[in-house]
């Protein structure tokens, strides 16, 4: 089993989807409603954006480490020249 490239391969598609959602929730941030204010003829309601980034901050770190670990996995079905038994 090729442990670098199949794990390699599954944190860099965790880390794309990861930071697909951070952009999609920066593009459509969810609304919380804060205390509304009255005055005298309509009732004022004031939203507040609430966002988080620690979807992204994990997507990046995961992305790297499995592209770090794509390109540094050795094949097992090559073997090293310098160390075959004649």
């Amino acid at each position: 089993m090729q442990f670098g490239r199949i794990y390699g391969i599954g944190l860099t598609i965790l880390g794309i989807v990861l930071c697909v959602l951070q952009f999609v929730m920066s593009l459509t941030p969810r609304q919380k409603e804060v205390n509304p204010a009255q005055t005298e003829t309509r009732t004022v309601t004031k939203t507040e954006h609430v966002t988080s980034s620690l979807p992204g901050i994990i997507g990046a770190g995961s992305l790297v480490a499995g592209i770090a670990l794509f390109v540094t996995a050795r094949r097992k079905d090559e073997p090293n020249p310098k160390y075959t038994v004649k």
